[in-house]
């Protein structure tokens, strides 16, 4: 209501200044007519555009400088950890590091999660220079090599990045994934115990006729218990090797006639369902196209740095290798 009544009652003001403003014209001519004839040009004023039937101004073209905007916004401050800045730059790099199922999500989505994990790492990091850990020669190396894979991988981006065009990005989808049959995925179901008799006891139940669902629910370690041992539609590269070759192996309905052995447990396996997936769309896999272009060009790279250098090499006692002579590589 105080919106409108400020709107209503600023409407009112414009309708009545020009009467008030009249009058007192009015009665200043009167008291000068000196001041009434400058104040009531006979004519149109110089700056006054000649034709009123177009904009005077380029209202088509922008003209606005935001060159310096997106530094600018990207130097925001979005929480401070005993002083030290976290920036919207540092949310946007987190971001970029997430899987890309989860850093395709909408921004506003990601920001407060992404934060808090940046303010929590922040006092880690503080604590952490407070015991003088970042001190620790095993520190400093691990940072030291950290620093240099930053440094390769702008390289690379650099100078690789820039030759990889759309058209080699297209170019390479149409050759390994346009017009082809997508993978196989397999939903397969998983029992987990920690020895091999449980396992087989387990699957002496199955055969009498328990439900594999059922049985997962009470006797399975794994993660999937609750859910009846039920991993879902999975592709081959996203199982272990071992639980992998079985499950791929199986026809629909067939579950293990023995144990299988993998790193973390016996196990107890049922492929339910078998499909074949369409190949996917371009900008699903147009990231790992880019990074499979910018692996297979990092060999010239190497060559390229390595001819610019001198590198001698030392055997495990800190003396020259005689195979390197007194000039290295």
């Amino acid at each position: 209501m105080e919106i409108f009544e400020n709107r209503q009652g600023s409407a009112i003001c414009r309708r009545s200044m020009p009467a008030t403003l009249l009058a007192v014209a009015g009665l200043l001519a009167a008291a000068n007519p000196v001041w009434a004839q400058a104040s009531i040009p006979p004519t149109a004023s110089p700056a006054a555009p000649a034709d009123l039937s177009r904009p005077q101004f380029d209202t088509t073209t922008p003209a606005y400088d935001v060159a310096q905007s997106r530094e600018k916004s990207s130097s925001t401050i979005v929480a401070e950890v005993d002083g030290r800045a976290i920036t919207l730059s540092d949310v946007g790099d987190a971001i970029r590091e997430l899987p890309a199922t989860v850093s395709a999500l909408p921004f506003e989505t990601l920001f407060p999660g992404v934060v808090d994990q940046l303010v929590r790492q922040q006092a880690l990091v503080i604590r952490a220079q407070q015991r003088g850990i970042d001190e620790q020669p095993a520190t400093k190396r691990a940072m030291k090599a950290a620093a240099e894979r930053a440094l390769v991988g702008a390289l690379l981006r650099d100078e690789i990045g820039a030759a990889v065009t759309e058209t080699m990005l297209l170019d390479r989808y149409k050759a390994e994934y346009a017009g082809k049959s997508g993978t196989v995925e397999v939903h397969a179901r998983v029992i987990m115990t920690p020895t091999e008799k449980e396992a087989a006891d387990l699957i002496a139940e199955l055969r009498n006729g328990a439900d594999f669902a059922a049985v997962a629910k009470r006797s399975s370690k794994d993660s999937t218990a609750p859910a009846g041992g039920d991993l879902g539609f999975m592709q081959r590269d996203r199982l272990n090797p071992e639980i992998a070759a079985v499950v791929f192996a199986m026809q629909a309905g067939q579950f293990t006639a023995y144990p299988v052995r993998s790193a973390s447990g016996w196990f107890v396996l049922k492929t339910e369902e078998r499909r074949q997936v369409a190949a996917p769309a371009f900008a699903y896999v147009r990231e790992q196209i880019r990074q499979t272009l910018l692996r297979e060009g990092l060999p010239k790279v190497t060559n390229d740095a390595l001819s610019g250098v001198v590198v001698r090499e030392y055997a495990i006692s800190g003396k020259q290798s005689e195979d390197t002579g007194q000039g290295g590589r």
